[in-house]
């Protein structure tokens, strides 16, 4: 993230519309920890009442979901297709709307049958803005320093930690965006049926100043999944579940022949991941009694830090390792390397993909263990949300009712008719049927249905893989096994100014300082000294903040 990129000049003009009302004091240019907590409002104990958590039952998984949060399973896309709005959201209005966007720009409207057809739906002309993710960080903040807001905005999602990476967030939300409370608090939202299927969780991240402001853009409880080639992995005749960690020592070390060139693991964080669950890490903050403790201070994270000077040693790691772009999907697709312990769950449809031509291939998933081999390490659950979209203040109240109605059906639920066309379009043209049933985009699909809706809104996570129904079934059994080991990062959904504005730097410091550590650049007793560094920087700023917002956050009410 640049550090450019959120400048607290650019934000606060953007939030007050310009310097005036910095000189009439309407904007604090400084935010302290008594005003900073996402679910802590500006001050005093936090009102805000969740949206009610209605389900979706119109369509039924072939494995369904847990409360825990095991996402429900289908092995093929539904045969029936319900409609979950019954009415079109708009009348012929305009809805303008900003995103990120991970494809080539699909062509305009004029150009494009889905987008026509998505308009149609919708009752609105839809005008996106879409900004490439790699540009998104320094576009957002131009946006928000110009006049012209889009009525929908999606606010960049959390780089490190738990907090969107906007200084004074709870200032500029007041200031620019809308308290979208009498529309969505407790049953009100069920006049949006659709938002109403996003789980409880996931709305906390949207909760500033007493009230919500944003939609959720919901994910699942596993935010990282441990994907490795199992089939290197029987080729090696070694176990996919090492069960302590002198078996995971020696897995990796059966896994690697530089002379072949291949390594255990391609990237720094992915022994990293492995080792910290092994090593009983909290989950980023360990929280007791109100008071916070970060993982950095722990002595199960000096313990994973040993691991990884012996783990280096051993040359089980790529030379490469520390280089961050390092392409390391590319090499677990070729098998250089065999472990890919870092990477998200929309990874196993493209490793699928992208080895289709393989027959040998064969993709699986690590369950981790304790280090003395006593049991399934827990899992740190993930933050429950990519990003959030805000809507900007209208003079016109109705309108605000149009763009929630636009959000509710492009949050349409997994096998309606109005997911089916959001993310396929129209059969045909955009996409044909396989002999299960399953759509499959055509070229043109391809092409023009890479509109970034799914970033404004979406719906609730389910395990689902086109053609591969053997696949919902190996997921949701992993599911099924970790999650009920997980615990939470206390601090999510709550805002912390110093992690927003201070902590990518020093955590950038930190980290380099560690790989050194690692690499036996530096002394492992110089750890203790960038553990104090980064206290003094951002740490220590960090727990006031967040231990201040704990307190607020305890009022939250959930109907």
């Amino acid at each position: 993230m640049s550090e450019s990129a959120f400048s607290r000049r650019s934000l606060l003009a953007g939030a007050g519309g310009g310097a005036g009302l910095l000189a009439t004091g309407g904007l604090s240019a400084c935010s302290s920890g008594n005003d900073s907590g996402g679910s802590g409002g500006d001050s005093g104990k936090n009102t805000a009442v969740l949206p009610t958590y209605v389900p979706y039952t119109g369509v039924t998984p072939d494995l369904p979901g847990t409360e825990q949060g095991v996402d429900p399973a289908f092995r093929n896309f539904p045969a029936e297709n319900p409609t979950s709005v019954e009415e079109v959201p708009g009348h012929g209005e305009t809805v303008t709307g900003m995103a990120n966007i991970y494809f080539a720009v699909p062509p305009g409207v004029g150009d494009n049958t889905y987008w026509q057809g998505l308009n149609d739906r919708l009752g609105v002309d839809l005008q996106l803005q879409m900004v490439s993710n790699a540009d998104y960080l320094q576009k957002f903040p131009t946006v928000i320093a110009g006049n012209e807001l889009p009525d929908m905005l999606q606010i960049p999602g959390p780089v490190t930690g738990s907090t969107f990476p906007v200084p004074n967030l709870p200032q500029l939300l007041e200031k620019r965006f809308t308290d979208l409370s009498e529309h969505l608090s407790g049953d009100a939202v069920k006049e949006y049926p659709n938002l109403a299927n996003i789980p409880t969780r996931t709305w906390k991240a949207t909760v500033y100043n007493n009230g919500i402001y944003g939609i959720p853009i919901a994910r699942g409880a596993i935010g990282n999944y441990h994907f490795i080639r199992q089939d290197l992995f029987e080729a090696a005749g070694v176990s996919p579940e090492p069960k302590s960690y002198d078996e995971l020592v020696e897995t990796t070390k059966a896994l690697t022949d530089p002379k072949q060139r291949r390594w255990a693991f391609s990237l720094f964080n992915q022994p990293r991941q492995l080792l910290g669950r092994m090593n009983g890490e909290p989950n980023v903050w360990a929280e007791e009694g109100g008071k916070l403790t970060h993982v950095y201070e722990t002595d199960q994270y000096a313990q994973t830090v040993t691991d990884l000077i012996a783990m280096w040693k051993s040359g089980v790691m790529h030379p490469d390792s520390f280089d961050t772009a390092q392409p390391f999907k590319q090499l677990f697709n070729a098998g250089t390397c065999a472990i890919n312990a870092a990477d998200g769950y929309p990874g196993w449809i493209q490793y699928q993909l992208d080895n289709a031509s393989n027959p040998n291939f064969k993709l699986g998933l690590m369950p981790v263990h304790l280090r003395d081999g006593s049991g399934l390490a827990h899992w740190a659950y993930g933050n429950g949300y990519f990003s959030m979209t805000m809507l900007k203040q209208q003079d016109d109240p109705e309108k605000i009712k149009t763009v929630l109605r636009v959000l509710n059906w492009l949050a349409a639920p997994f096998g309606t008719e109005e997911y089916k066309y959001r993310l396929f379009g129209q059969e045909g043209v955009d996409h044909t049927l396989d002999p299960g049933g399953n759509p499959v985009l055509t070229p043109t699909g391809t092409k023009d249905t890479v509109l970034p809706i799914r970033y404004l809104a979406d719906s609730p996570y389910n395990i689902y893989v086109p053609g591969r129904p053997q696949d919902a079934d190996t997921q949701h059994e992993y599911q099924s096994l970790e999650i009920p080991t997980g615990i939470a990062n206390p601090v999510i959904g709550l805002y912390s100014n110093a992690a927003s504005t201070d902590n990518a730097t020093a955590d950038k410091t930190f980290t380099d300082g560690v790989n050194d550590v690692v690499q036996e650049r530096r002394p492992f007793a110089d750890l203790k000294t960038l553990v104090s560094t980064w206290k003094n920087s951002v740490g220590d700023k960090m727990r006031t903040e967040y231990q201040d917002a704990l307190q607020k956050a305890g009022a939250i009410a959930t109907s």
